[in-house]
């Protein structure tokens, strides 16, 4: 006997998503969460009294706006902030930086004023040559893709397949230069598309492949803008946790599933880590797959191809997050002086040119700390007040690419702190005094979200974003199954899944709607 139609492993934005839509569908839905906060690893913390800092996810660049009303979050108070830029990137003294401006207008006007005409038409010429990608990824984008291979063989002409090919298969250098010729021009346009490659992937702007992610970042959303909820990115979660619970539905905290319940090769439920049972018609997991398979799934219950497809999915993902709280928004100068006031100050990266995201590359990969590391450094409260108290003190978070995964035994503290003294030193080629504004430091790498969270290695996009595990090879490649699993009632729904990771709430959203319909859409009661 089934205590609930489904049971949902994980309490991030894709499990709520997934239980709000299944739950107001008429079904009963258990949602259960090791920590004791909605959000999983897009959660917001009180990490110092007082002071409110994004955990892991920060901003919402790929979201689809039009799902706040589809999924009811309107009404119970979400809002998203949009400021008119979403960061000002810039390089060494003499290069122009790079403003992201969220109107068009404003952005054509500061490419053409500030960069010269040539870049405003690469820069447009760039964007429509991503439109290719972008209707390909809008045509799969609620059902479950083809592989990267088939869909550009069916592709319609030879145009198309040359360019969705080189935008999934070639290096973000490529593309790129083929719209900004010049290797030593526009180094903060370049360098700013180039780390939008490198973010979620094991590989250098060079590498080939690395298209695929910029390619990705680019086009899943309405538009690439860095927007942020009001409240911290943990409000998506703890908004959908209300909808979710208006609708009956039930979550619990510090809820640990050590096993799922197999009989006869069905999931029938989950065995916690106390030993109790709770039964269930369908399981739906938001972890990673080898989380999912190799952590919860009975030993033996899987087929051994499937098994070591997923042995072989690479996770590695190397990153450092700083949270810091300041004793007053900081006065820069030089080449970033213009910003002081203005809402182009919220956000600054220094990210000078693609060359120094390689360099940067090749030295993380051989185990080394980059010399010369990119670095984003933001400034929440700048924009909502409410993440600090009203004294003049801010919320400051800085984050880099690039750290080591390969670290040697008892050197990883080392490490991380010789990151982050490059980092505080790069942002101090602008703010002077900046070490001096700090008040609380506390720094994650890769390696708390892999324990707080059971990451695999801490990667956050639960599977790179790599050529072989994408579109019809997410979240396991060689496996047709989409949401579904080798084991009868067991499916996916978390960043592992297509159309990929960041906060989308596609996944949650598309993987419901596969155990609907496996389910019946018509209500039934749990218990019969």
């Amino acid at each position: 006997m089934s205590e609930y139609d489904v049971i949902i492993v994980g309490a991030g934005h894709n499990g709520l998503t997934a239980g709000v839509e299944l739950q107001r569908a008429g079904k009963k839905v258990l949602i259960l969460e090791k920590t004791n906060w909605p959000g999983g690893q897009a959660a917001t913390k009180e990490l110092f009294k007082g002071y409110k800092h994004s955990v892991g996810a920060w901003a919402l660049l790929i979201f689809r706006e039009e799902l706040i009303k589809y999924l009811e979050m309107d009404k119970e108070g979400f809002e998203l902030i949009r400021p008119e830029s979403s960061f000002t990137v810039f390089g060494d003294e003499g290069d122009t930086p790079f403003i992201g401006y969220t109107d068009p207008i404003d952005l054509a006007n500061h490419l053409a004023e500030d960069h010269g005409i040539e870049a405003l038409d690469g820069f447009n010429s760039l964007g429509s040559f991503f439109a290719t990608f972008k209707e390909m990824f809008e045509k799969y984008m609620h059902e479950a893709p083809p592989t990267l291979e088939e869909i550009i063989a069916m592709a319609p002409d030879e145009k198309t397949r040359r360019a969705l090919s080189k935008l999934s298969y070639g290096s973000a250098i490529e593309v790129i230069r083929e719209f900004f010729k010049e290797s030593g021009k526009h180094g903060t346009i370049q360098g700013s598309l180039s780390a939008s490659a490198i973010d979620g992937t094991h590989m250098g702007p060079f590498t080939k492949g690395s298209a695929l992610s910029m390619s990705y970042h680019y086009t899943a959303g309405d538009t690439y803008d860095f927007k942020i909820p009001k409240g911290g990115i943990g409000t998506v979660s703890s908004t959908l946790q209300k909808v979710f619970e208006r609708y009956g539905g039930e979550v619990r905290f510090k809820a640990i599933v050590d096993q799922f319940i197999t009989e006869d090769g069905a999931v029938t439920g989950v065995r916690m880590k106390d030993g109790q049972e709770i039964r269930s018609k369908a399981v739906i997991s938001t972890l990673d797959s080898k989380m999912t398979f190799g952590s919860l799934c009975e030993p033996g219950s899987l087929p051994t191809d499937f098994s070591n497809a997923v042995d072989d999915i690479e996770y590695a993902n190397g990153y450092v997050q700083v949270h810091m709280t300041i004793k007053r928004l900081p006065t820069f100068t030089k080449q970033l002086a213009f910003v002081n006031g203005t809402v182009q100050s919220w956000l600054v990266a220094y990210i000078k040119s693609p060359e120094q995201l390689h360099r940067a590359w090749q030295q993380s990969r051989a185990g080394h700390v980059a010399d010369d590391p990119a670095v984003y450094c933001y400034f929440p409260s700048q924009l909502d007040s409410s993440l600090s108290p009203d004294d003049g003190t801010h919320t400051c978070t800085m984050f880099s690419h690039y750290f080591p995964t390969d670290i040697p035994a008892g050197k990883h503290n080392e490490m991380k702190n010789l990151m982050v003294e490059r980092m505080i030193t790069q942002m101090e080629k602008v703010i002077p005094d900046f070490r001096d504004l700090i008040m609380d430091q506390v720094v994650f790498t890769q390696q708390y979200f892999e324990k707080a969270f059971n990451a695999t290695e801490g990667d956050f996009s639960m599977g790179l974003l790599h050529p072989g595990q994408m579109f019809g090879d997410r979240p396991v490649p060689g496996w047709d199954g989409g949401h579904e699993t080798p084991l009868e009632n067991l499916y996916m729904a978390g960043g592992a899944c297509h159309p990929g990771p960041g906060v989308t709430c596609l996944p949650g959203l598309n993987g419901a709607r596969v155990v609907m319909e496996k389910l019946g859409g018509a209500k039934e009661e749990a218990a019969e």
